[in-house]
């Protein structure tokens, strides 16, 4: 392949991904975010991507409860904030056919910085953010200055 615009996300995506489900609790999220140093965390059920949630939105709640309320109790934060209630239900998604171009555009469209990849049944299968197109070596947007991968 050539053409940046004939590369799809299939071949660039991380595919080893560490999810959780929508009964985990939040002090189990945030030691996977410590301890993992990740940046976001998909929620899947029964293998199908029902939401996300990333390190900003669990600094967010931790500010907010223990900064702002001054609470440090982590097993009244595991009984009160549930997974499900905290997760962004509406992700943008695309399949691993949709191609780097389109990918980068929608980074370029959207606030967010990792873009889920699910199958025709909405399984999850991999993730992309903005640096696995950088170790793309992807120079100009327009990709004139792409030296392969």
């Amino acid at each position: 392949m050539d053409n940046i615009s004939e590369i799809t996300i299939g071949h660039i995506m991380t595919k080893d991904i560490i999810a959780a489900g929508p009964t985990n609790r939040f002090s189990q999220l945030f030691q996977f975010f410590s301890e993992r140093n990740i940046n976001h965390m998909p929620i899947v059920e029964n293998g199908k991507l029902i939401g996300i949630i990333s390190n900003k939105d669990i600094v967010r709640l931790l500010y907010k409860y223990m900064i702002v309320q001054k609470r440090t109790d982590i097993a009244a934060l595991d009984e009160e904030l549930k997974i499900i209630d905290l997760m962004t239900k509406d992700v943008l998604t695309a399949t691993e056919d949709t191609t780097i171009v389109d990918v980068k555009d929608m980074f370029g469209k959207h606030p967010f910085h990792c873009l889920p990849v699910v199958n025709a049944e909405g399984h999850l299968v991999g993730i992309v953010t903005p640096k696995d197109l950088m170790k793309m070596k992807i120079i100009h947007i327009d990709g004139s200055d792409y030296g392969g991968y």
